[in-house]
């Protein structure tokens, strides 16, 4: 509520500095104008004060407005990040209390046996969100993170069974994230929710040794043609960075492999 409040108050100061500055610039024109017909060296000695005052002034307030907007937008980018945050903790915590329900349940009804194998998914898990963590690419780790969150019509999962730091990799810059991203959304974009139920897109990285798979296999409903047709368009424009060195279109499985080659 106190940011809502901020921000309007921001939005009346910065109108109210475009007003001023209109007047000024007002102020100026007509200074310019009166020093084109008025004689007397004193008078336009004055107007050229004036000039000089207003115009300095309407400048002053032109760079105030724009440090104000550009604050504001910060402060958006802010309130947007530590939404995003909020949102990934609450699923973490949904999670993890649908865990501790489901134990205690097995212990409520002493089917103690079923203990261990449960406890033993909770720690693969575990693992599997240590290693996403430490993927070395902040901006690909939030992206993962998010579309599990987010995404309603395509379930994500990424397998990871040991430890990958991409961003030590020897790849341009942003381009792992990149391919990630658009392989994700161009799946979900043609991915066929079937009676409530989402697909599931699997995503792997294999570091080889001279280069680095993404390998996407998705399982489910989905518009064959239409995803076969974006992919090849999306993913096989005219690069040199990486290849589809796979592609394959089942019923209810498309399998996509990317080769990123390390630069040497």
């Amino acid at each position: 509520m106190n940011g809502y409040k901020a921000g309007e108050r921001s939005e009346r100061e910065m109108k109210r500095a475009g007003s001023t500055q209109v007047y000024l610039l007002a102020l100026v024109l007509i200074g310019l104008t009166g020093m084109m017909f008025v004689e007397p060296w004193i008078v336009r000695g004055a107007l050229l004060l004036i000039i000089v005052f207003c115009g300095y002034t309407a400048f002053k307030l032109e760079a105030s407005r724009l440090e104000e907007k550009w604050s504001q937008e910060l402060r958006q980018q802010e309130q947007q990040a530590q939404q995003r945050l909020i949102q990934v903790i609450n699923r973490l915590r949904h999670d993890w209390m649908n865990d501790t329900q489901i134990l205690f349940g097995y212990i409520q009804l002493k089917k103690f046996d079923n203990l261990q194998p449960y406890m033993e998914k909770i720690k693969m898990t575990m693992q599997q969100e240590s290693n996403l963590s430490k993927l070395g690419v902040p901006s690909l780790i939030a992206f993962l993170l998010l579309f599990r969150v987010q995404s309603k019509s395509l379930e994500l999962e990424v397998e990871l069974d040991q430890e990958i730091n991409l961003g030590q990799l020897p790849l341009h810059d942003g381009l792992i994230e990149r391919l990630v991203r658009q392989t994700v959304e161009c799946v979900q974009e043609h991915a066929a929710a079937s009676d409530g139920e989402s697909g599931t897109l699997s995503l792997e990285f294999d570091v080889q040794e001279d280069g680095l798979l993404l390998d996407f296999v998705y399982q489910g409903p989905y518009n064959r043609e239409q995803l076969e047709k974006a992919v090849k368009e999306t993913l096989l424009s005219k690069v040199n960075s990486y290849s589809l060195v796979h592609n394959d279109w089942q019923e209810e499985e498309a399998v996509i492999t990317l080769r990123l080659p390390f630069r040497t």
